[in-house]
């Protein structure tokens, strides 16, 4: 049995045009019974992993997720594993491109995604027009990913490749065996997986294991020598160096900017 619905309001923001920018924190095992909710929204999936139900439809919601609900939609949410989202609410009218549910995942995303949660930290003049900036930027590409997300549900060796690669992110494995697992060519799905997924299956992997490393970071007070291990890094100073490149900050001030109290 889940526990009651709970969660923790970590930050929130107001910001021009009536929306407004929350960071909130999900413990693992917390259960949402069906509910709507009054604006329409986009979330950004920061860490974790998480299950909704809406209609007849389940929905996996995987780490650097862009998950856009309009206005009134009815569902239901079941957290997996800790997650922490980036939830943008919207007072005005500028998303009715997007009269449906909607998730897309792609680099630009990723990448979009780090630098909102950068920004969210900073209190200088620019900050709020930079984050203005992102969320349009994401919204942009959350509505161009609407067509691959429609193409990936016909790609059911795609999703069997996909879980093989999150049950096994920190292990080493080749295409071949990806392959094996989906029941196609290495070299297709090389190829699809690049159109569908916006990256490459060893883009994907690092991906998966910057997510995990952050989640350690914020979740526990584990040494980075063992979130480096554990995440597949091949020793700290690599973890040190990619993670830097990636975040734009050292895991330790990541840690110490972002750690949920």
């Amino acid at each position: 049995m889940f526990p009651r619905d709970d969660s923790y309001l970590v930050k929130t923001r107001l910001l021009d045009g009536g929306r407004r920018i929350n960071e909130v924190f999900y413990p693992a095992g917390v259960r949402q019974e069906l509910h709507q909710h009054t604006l329409a929204s986009f979330s950004f999936v920061a860490c974790g992993r998480y299950g909704e139900c809406i209609g007849r439809q389940n929905h996996s919601r995987l780490a650097s997720t862009l998950v856009y609900h309009p206005a009134g939609e009815k569902h239901a949410v079941a957290f997996e594993t800790d997650v922490r989202i980036l939830s943008v609410e919207f007072r005005s009218p500028r998303t009715e491109s997007l009269e449906s549910s909607s998730q897309h995942r792609s680099d630009l995303v990723a990448w979009l995604g780090a630098r909102l949660e950068r920004e969210i930290t900073r209190s200088d003049s620019a900050s709020s027009l930079a984050i203005d900036g992102i969320i349009d930027e994401m919204l942009i590409e959350g509505s161009r990913g609407r067509v691959l997300t429609e193409e990936r549900r016909d790609a059911r060796w795609l999703v069997k490749a996909t879980e093989y690669v999150h049950d096994n992110f920190s292990e080493a494995f080749t295409l071949d065996e990806i392959a094996q697992v989906a029941g196609v060519h290495s070299a297709h799905l090389s190829r699809v997986f690049r159109q569908k997924m916006g990256c490459t299956v060893g883009e994907y992997v690092r991906r998966l294991r910057f997510e995990f490393a952050s989640n350690q970071l914020l979740s526990t007070e584990r040494p980075l020598s063992e979130v480096a291990h554990d995440a597949g890094f091949s020793d700290q100073s690599h973890f040190h160096r990619l993670f830097r490149t990636r975040m734009g900050v050292t895991p330790h001030t990541y840690r110490k900017l972002h750690k949920h109290r």
